[in-house]
């Protein structure tokens, strides 16, 4: 009986100092902002992917037209902002400068009149009143020709300062619409932030994708981590940056991992740690944030040791 329990009491695995945990994953959700149909899936179960790589499309007739309506309220309202500081058009101007012309010769025309009525007035040829008449007509005259001189110089100004700025304006929020159409329809296309593995597709071509449900799960390159549970009388061991190393059931190769988390409060053991060396009634939880292409699997038990 005596061998029998020294003989139990040796065939624990690993080291007496090593530590149960298990490798925990951080999965990325791809979904889409706007509900729609799948036209095109391009990645499947197991898949790596780039930054920037299309993960699948959705329809986006509507999106389309929206960009192809604000394009052209933005073209709209950039042409009237540059109206309003141009003044008026050319042919207008033509049609002033001929007015003007035309009450330049009626002026001269007038004031030939007055002058020989003036003439004949002081011989007694003509009456006072038709003296009067020719001097109301030679100030009316000049008045025209005041008034299409400063017809021009208004129309080559551009328009008031509260107009102008309120066509700037307008000019800028459609600008600001066509780019936030542009936007939505760029997000038909849902695409890879970072590089990863695909490790599940929930919605396929041909399936409408729910506004915010996830279509797929990706895990990055950098997306594992070890959880593990040490006594408190060791926490001052596990501090954030201490190197550990990982082994595996199987493989005597020891994978370097870095402390990212200690727990700020303690807690009692979880029913999962069975381990005979972890079996105080209070410890911390740890995080160890695992390399790239680590070829470990969530879920997956390991000992953890410090390194």
């Amino acid at each position: 009986m005596l061998l029998t329990l020294v003989l139990v009491g040796c065939s624990g695995g690993g080291s007496p100092e090593a530590l149960t945990g298990y490798i925990e994953a951080e999965y990325v959700y791809i979904s889409a902002l706007e509900t729609g149909w799948i036209t095109a899936s391009a990645v499947r179960e197991g898949d790596r992917v780039s930054p920037g790589q299309v993960l699948l499309t959705l329809d986006s007739e509507r999106q389309t037209l929206e960009l192809n309506e604000a394009t052209q309220r933005a073209v709209q309202a950039q042409a009237q902002n540059r109206d309003l500081r141009s003044g008026a058009r050319p042919e207008e101007l033509t049609r002033l400068d001929a007015q003007l012309a035309e009450a330049k010769s009626a002026l001269r025309l007038a004031a030939i009149e007055l002058r020989r009525l003036r003439g004949l007035r002081s011989k007694g040829a003509v009456s006072e009143a038709a003296l009067d008449k020719a001097d109301a007509e030679y100030r009316a005259s000049k008045a025209r020709v005041e008034s299409a001189t400063a017809a021009i110089s208004v129309a080559k100004l551009p328009a008031r300062q509260e107009a102008v700025l309120a066509a700037k304006a307008a000019a800028e929020a459609a600008s600001a619409v066509q780019a936030k159409a542009q936007w939505r329809l760029d997000q038909r296309q849902l695409t890879a932030r970072q590089a990863g593995l695909v490790t599940a597709v929930y919605y396929r071509q041909g399936e409408q994708l729910p506004a915010g449900s996830p279509a797929l799960a990706l895990l990055p390159d950098d997306g594992l981590k070890v959880r593990f549970f040490v006594p408190q009388s060791r926490a001052v061991e596990f501090s954030p940056g201490t190197a550990v190393g990982i082994r595996q059931d199987g493989s005597a190769d020891t994978i370097r991992a870095t402390v990212s988390y200690l727990a700020e409060q303690v807690e009692f053991t979880p029913p999962v740690i069975y381990s005979v060396a972890n079996r105080e009634k209070l410890v911390f939880m740890v995080e160890a944030r695992l390399p790239a292409h680590s070829q470990l699997h969530a879920g997956q038990p390991v000992d953890v040791e410090l390194l």
